[in-house]
């Protein structure tokens, strides 16, 4: 049997439980919660494992994305990601100033 003591639940950020069995309301999308899906995608790509409750909040069936989710997600990891051409192969740059812009874009198109 699997200790949760030290699990963190990605819906309400509290341990002892996984998201999949929170009972409190499902966490708001706003530009901490895309920011955070957008880091978990980044660190898969770049090789790293996500552990079982990363994998499960990244692939939530019942965050079913519509289209314009899809591609609010999308351009926020787009505008974060700049790279220096001064570093060879030393990651990714986020600059605060276009991070801020694309939370007020990503805002915008959910209350929209």
């Amino acid at each position: 049997m699997v200790q949760k003591s030290g699990i963190q639940c990605y819906n309400c950020k509290e341990y002892g439980h996984i998201a999949r069995e929170c009972q409190k309301p499902k966490r708001a999308k706003d530009a901490a919660y895309h920011r955070e899906k957008m880091l978990l995608c980044k660190q898969e790509e770049a090789g790293i494992q996500l552990n079982a409750e990363q994998a499960d909040w990244r692939d939530d069936t019942d965050d079913e994305s519509d289209d314009q989710e899809l591609e609010a997600h999308y351009m926020y990891m787009a505008k974060l990601q700049q790279v220096s051409p001064d570093v060879d192969d030393s990651g990714p740059i986020f600059n605060k100033e276009p991070e801020e812009k694309l939370i007020e874009i990503v805002l915008f198109i959910f209350e929209s």
